[in-house]
C-alpha cells in the first residue's frame, strides 16, 4: 500500500462522520470545518498576511498562523474573544482584536500595508455559536456586515500586489 492510499484512508475516516452529516443536510451550510479549511489553504498568496473576521474558537486562526506570516482575527463575542486569545496566545505571528468587523476591519488592515499581499477570510455574518447552539448578534436583517465589510476592504485595494478575499456564512 502506498502513503498517499494510508493517507486518504485515515483522512476518510477522521471526516466520515462530517461528511455524512453535510450529505444529510443535502449539502447545505455550514460546510464541514475541513472543507473551509482547504478552501483556505487552495487561497493562500506568499509573503501574507491574513486578517480574520469572527474568530470564533480559534480553529481557521490557528491554520491561517501555520500559513501565512501573520494573522489578525477580529472577535465581537466576548466569551469567545478571550477564549481565543487564550487559546492562541502561544502563537507569535496572531493577534486577536476585540470589536466588531466594520468598526476594527479598517485598522486592521491599514496597520499592516507593509505586507505584499493579504488574504482576507470574511466569517462574521449571521452569528450563532454552533457549539452552544445560541445566537451572538443580530437577526439575518441586521447581523451581516458584509457590504460595509466589503467597501471598506476596496479602500485599501491598490496598498497590495495581490489581494484574495473569501466570505463565508
Amino acid at each position: 500500500m502506498s502513503f498517499n492510499t494510508i493517507k486518504n484512508f485515515f483522512w476518510t475516516l477522521k471526516n466520515q462522520k462530517s461528511i455524512k452529516n453535510w450529505r444529510k443536510r443535502n449539502f447545505s451550510p455550514p460546510s464541514p470545518e475541513f472543507i473551509k479549511h482547504q478552501i483556505i489553504k487552495n487561497n493562500n498568496l506568499e509573503n501574507c498576511i491574513w486578517i480574520e473576521t469572527g474568530t470564533y474558537y480559534g480553529e481557521t486562526t490557528n491554520l491561517l498562523a501555520k500559513i501565512s506570516k501573520k494573522t489578525v482575527s477580529i472577535e465581537a463575542d466576548k466569551k469567545l474573544y478571550n477564549l481565543a486569545k487564550k487559546k492562541l496566545d502561544p502563537l507569535s505571528n496572531v493577534e486577536i482584536l476585540f470589536g466588531k468587523s466594520e468598526e476594527m476591519l479598517s485598522n486592521a488592515i491599514d496597520s499592516n500595508i507593509n505586507f505584499e499581499n493579504i488574504c482576507i477570510y470574511l466569517d462574521a455574518h449571521l452569528c450563532q455559536d454552533h457549539l452552544r447552539n445560541t445566537k451572538t448578534f443580530g437577526t439575518e436583517i441586521d447581523a451581516t456586515p458584509i457590504i460595509r465589510e466589503m467597501e471598506l476592504i476596496k479602500k485599501f485595494l491598490k496598498e497590495f500586489k495581490n489581494v484574495n478575499i473569501l466570505i463565508d456564512d
